[in-house]
């Protein structure tokens, strides 16, 4: 995973240069300067409730063997697009569950609210990355962040609310878990987690992939998302509170869309496009009839569309699905637009396109670019990790249609077509 060898790879370079062992409590406030950077934490260690701890760009704060943080002050956590801010683990091998995370204790009203802000923080290796099942002094807020290789990311969400913004969770066991407040997660990329997201109130232009498990299991109203090459995209129930699923491209999973209830005249599901997921586009897991009219299955034969779809025709356990009318708008591309993150400008020049033996890869974007290619059932036909340019040798493709995704090292996507003479 080029993003944990980058990053751990500066880790390795502050090593070097000082570092400052922390422990027990922390009773007043102060910075963590980045010359004192790593800062080592062993054992649990305290912020007292009044304290406000700061944290300078690119410092480094390491948790030893199930190590972590207890928060009743707060956590100002603001680095940049080029000197992040790391919380993992000091083992030199680290894995999943190597410390045990930030454990918000927001009971006390502190003035001002905003108990933890990160922005440009990179969270990873820990159980839980953190805990907000008591934390009341919110707003939270989560700006530009990477998350990899964490049990979770978080457990519940704060009071008022909790928003996750421009942030990529990748190679998690599970990314979000269920807030119980206002929530809200948008514009950000999930990759390679066996879970990606369940019970956020409001998910928006986000971009799912490669969840083992499922990507999503949202509770509330989704739209304008990207849900691709996962097991399951989308494993859900509709009914009073998780009501509205809208302009989303659900495309080139296993199934599509597995849906427990489904409660009819308390939700709009409308306007997405559902189609060329292997197994199943659609499972109606609920005893009652599912009016999906007015969504785009690439497909104007609806008896052939019904062939991509579980329902009480396969199974008398479970109700109906009614297709009509079918919206023929769809998109023309494969994928839908996501916007780029971290303030980066990716995009990668293939040519020649169509090729024949080999094709020639080009970008202008500085760091490492994952290429991956599918067919057009969904599975992965080559993949390529490049700088700069290179070209790949593809003879054993057959002829036909391809599908590409480029993801740089910070989680932004420029993707689309090959073609193969």
């Amino acid at each position: 995973m080029k993003p944990i060898l980058l990053i751990l790879s500066l880790i390795s370079f502050t090593l070097s240069n000082a570092q400052t062992n922390i422990s027990g409590a922390v009773y007043s406030s102060e910075t963590w300067a980045l010359s004192n950077s790593p800062y080592i934490v062993s054992g649990n260690l305290v912020i007292f409730d009044g304290v406000e701890i700061t944290i300078e760009p690119g410092v480094t704060v390491m948790f030893d063997l199930s190590a972590s943080m207890e928060l009743r002050g707060k956590l100002i956590a603001i680095g940049t697009a080029t000197d992040s801010i790391t919380f993992t683990s000091s083992l030199p091998n680290p894995s999943m569950n190597s410390w045990n995370g930030i454990n918000v204790l927001g009971t006390n009203n502190q003035p001002g609210g905003n108990q933890v802000k990160m922005h440009y923080v990179n969270g990873m290796f820990a159980s839980t990355f953190i805990n907000m099942n008591l934390a009341y002094n919110g707003p939270y807020h989560f700006e530009d962040c990477y998350f990899a290789y964490n049990g979770k990311v978080n457990e519940d969400g704060g009071s008022p609310s909790t928003v996750f913004e421009h942030c990529v969770f990748e190679a998690n066991h599970q990314a979000l878990d269920w807030c119980q407040f206002d929530s809200r997660v948008s514009q950000s990329h999930f990759y390679d987690n066996n879970i990606g997201l369940i019970g956020i109130a409001k998910v928006d232009t986000c971009y799912f992939s490669g969840h083992t498990d499922y990507a999503m299991a949202p509770y509330g109203i989704t739209t304008g998302c990207t849900i691709e090459f996962n097991n399951i995209g989308v494993k859900t129930g509709f009914n009073g509170v998780n009501h509205t699923f809208t302009n989303n491209n659900v495309k080139h999973n296993n199934i599509g869309l597995e849906i427990a209830s489904f409660f009819n005249g308390t939700q709009t599901f409308s306007e997405n496009t559902i189609c060329d997921n292997t197994t199943y586009n659609l499972k109606l897991l609920s005893a009652n009839n599912a009016d999906l009219g007015l969504n785009c299955w690439c497909n104007d034969d609806e008896t052939q569309i019904q062939t991509t779809i579980f329902d009480g025709y396969e199974d008398v356990s479970y109700g109906l699905v009614s297709l009509s009318p079918i919206y023929s708008d769809c998109e023309t591309s494969l994928f839908a637009e996501t916007p780029n993150l971290m303030s980066e400008d990716l995009s990668v020049s293939f040519y020649p396109n169509p090729f024949t033996e080999m094709i020639h890869l080009k970008t202008d974007n500085k760091s490492a670019i994952t290429l991956n290619i599918y067919d057009m059932s969904g599975r992965l036909m080559a993949e390529k990790i490049f700088q700069h340019e290179c070209t790949m040798h593809l003879s054993h493709l057959n002829s036909g249609v391809y599908y590409f995704a480029a993801k740089s090292e910070r989680g932004s996507v420029y993707s689309g077509k090959l073609i193969k003479e």
